[in-house]
Formats: structure tokens, sequence, C-alpha cells
């Protein structure tokens, strides 16, 4: 029986610290807080972007955007994050090495997890840690809306920081009232 050693911990003059609770790590890239990074940093050098757009069947329209909301420019990077709780054995990882020394790694959803919208993401690091290209496809379906969307980025380093160069989006989107819509963006950042 264990009672009468209650002395041992009044005589600890410390406050005991309320127990943390351990960070779980998720298994796959970050892609969210890397996205966050890029924002800030775009944000802090006023970074502009020279963005070609395409619907089908239209023309291409280009533009330099010397104002750019980052945030939502890089919306569709932010939504193909795999990072959530409910989604931790989703996805199948594979890493291979290119003939460059860079180390990709694929995240590939597996069978039966409807709730992933992303069909897989692709994420290139080089041999000094950094960010080289991400590709992606990310699915959504719901009663009023399929979309479809194939996605890329690049990275290289800019002033010492990396910083992504180049971004590409490919789209399907389709509404139970219309006929689909087809686009593409391309953008590279200045």
């Amino acid at each position: 029986m264990l009672v009468g050693l209650g002395w041992l911990s009044s005589c600890n003059n410390h406050p005991s610290a309320p127990a943390r609770s351990p960070r779980v790590v998720s298994p796959y890239f970050n892609l969210s807080e890397f996205i966050s990074g890029q924002i800030k940093q775009l944000q802090a050098t006023h970074a502009k972007v020279e963005k070609t757009v395409t619907t089908k069947p239209g023309a291409p329209e280009t533009k330099v955007l010397p104002d750019v909301d980052w945030t939502q420019e890089l919306e569709t990077f932010n939504q193909a994050d795999i990072n959530k709780p409910a989604l931790r054995a989703a996805y199948e990882i594979t890493k291979s090495t290119t003939p460059d020394n860079q180390i990709k790694t694929t995240y590939r959803k597996r069978p039966g997890y409807r709730d992933a919208t992303v069909e897989y993401l692709e994420v290139s690091v080089s041999p000094e840690q950094q960010v080289t290209q991400i590709i992606g496809k990310y699915r959504e379906d719901n009663y009023l809306v399929s979309s479809a969307k194939d996605f890329s980025l690049t990275c290289a380093p800019v002033n010492g920081q990396n910083q992504i160069m180049t971004y590409q989006i490919n789209g399907t989107q389709k509404t139970i009232f219309f006929a689909p819509l087809h686009y593409q963006v391309q953008a590279k950042i200045r």
C-alpha cells in the first residue's frame, strides 16, 4: 500500500509542469508548411508573376501581375496537403535517387481512401536538402462539382534562399449544370 508517500512530492520545490502530449510527426512531406514559407518569402521580396492562362477553346492570355495575393495564388498547392490526421495511412511512400543525386519521394494514394483528394504527390529534394520540384494530382468529386488538377512547381536558389521559380496547373472542372471547363495556368516568378 502506497498511502503516506505523498511527502515525497511535497519536498520538491519545483511546481510540476503539465504533461505535454508528444507531437505526432507525419510521415508525409508537409506541403502546407512549405507553401506558407514560400508565401512569406514571396511577400517579403514583393515578387511579381508572369502568368499565362488558357481556357479551352480560347487563346492564351499572358499578364505580368505586380501585386500578387500569394495565399490565393498558391491555393491549389495548399489544397494538396496530405498531412491531415485522417490520412495518416492513406499513402504509400516510395523513394528513389535520380541521376543527379536528388531524392524523389512519391506519396501515392492507397485504394479505399475516398476522403484523400490527392491522388499522388512527388517531391524532389537536392543533396543540399532543398526542394527542387513538386508534382501532383488533386481530384475532388461531390454531387455538384467534379474537378481534377495536375500541378507542378520548380524551385531554385535566389539570394541564398530556395524559392519557387515556376508553377503550372492543368485542370478540369465540371458542374452538373454546365459543360466542363478545361484550363491551364503557367507562371514564372520574377
